[in-house]
């Protein structure tokens, strides 16, 4: 028998005045048709109270994704414990929620990893399913990869565009919408 609770997905990154709430709301927009989901965000180092970037907020607006009343705030045990799956920006995001909240570890991915690994997921299992044959899939943090900060930068974190010009907001856009677009399709087929 399916659940009937909602299926909750916490987006974060840092200060969640960018990427964490174009995550948020980009994945909100994909899963809008059915209300099995709720989506939200929050920073690991959160500008709590501060809405989101203008530059972020105008970019998505004119993509027709709304960003609504957002404001920032800080991730925290019990947020990321009431919360089905995570999706961090970046790997050093993945890496302190495993550090902060070890329980969460297992529901806890990058927003690229898990586009990754969902989309090779067996079709009969169920979103809470999906998320467990995903932990156990996971490939290992590859020796030598480059090493990943809460900015980005290493392959498969998305840039943060927090402080700089409007083309690397847009980049950090373009990273996000296709993985989110991979994660609903992956969830979207689920009970």
């Amino acid at each position: 028998m399916a659940s009937t609770d909602p299926f909750r997905i916490l987006a974060i990154c840092t200060g969640n005045i960018c990427r964490s709430p174009a995550m948020e709301a980009m994945l909100a927009a994909e899963l809008a048709d059915d209300r099995a989901y709720e989506v939200e965000s929050a920073g690991t180092e959160a500008m709590t109270g501060w809405p989101a970037e203008p530059t972020m907020a105008r970019l998505l607006h004119a993509a027709g994704i709304e960003l609504g009343r957002h404001r920032a705030r800080q991730v925290d045990p019990d947020l990321t414990r009431r919360n089905d799956l995570i999706l961090t920006a970046s790997f050093a995001h993945r890496e302190w929620i495993s550090a902060t909240t070890p329980a969460a570890a297992r529901r806890t991915f990058t927003l690229a990893e898990f586009a990754e690994i969902a989309g090779d997921a067996p079709a009969e299992l169920s979103r809470r399913e999906l998320v467990a044959w995903a932990a156990e899939h996971r490939p290992p943090r590859p020796i030598g990869r480059a090493r990943s900060t809460r900015r980005g930068g290493a392959p498969g974190d998305i840039i943060d565009p927090y402080g700089r010009a409007d083309a690397v907001f847009a980049q950090s856009i373009a990273q996000i919408e296709p993985l989110t677009k991979a994660v609903a399709a992956a969830l979207r087929t689920r009970s």
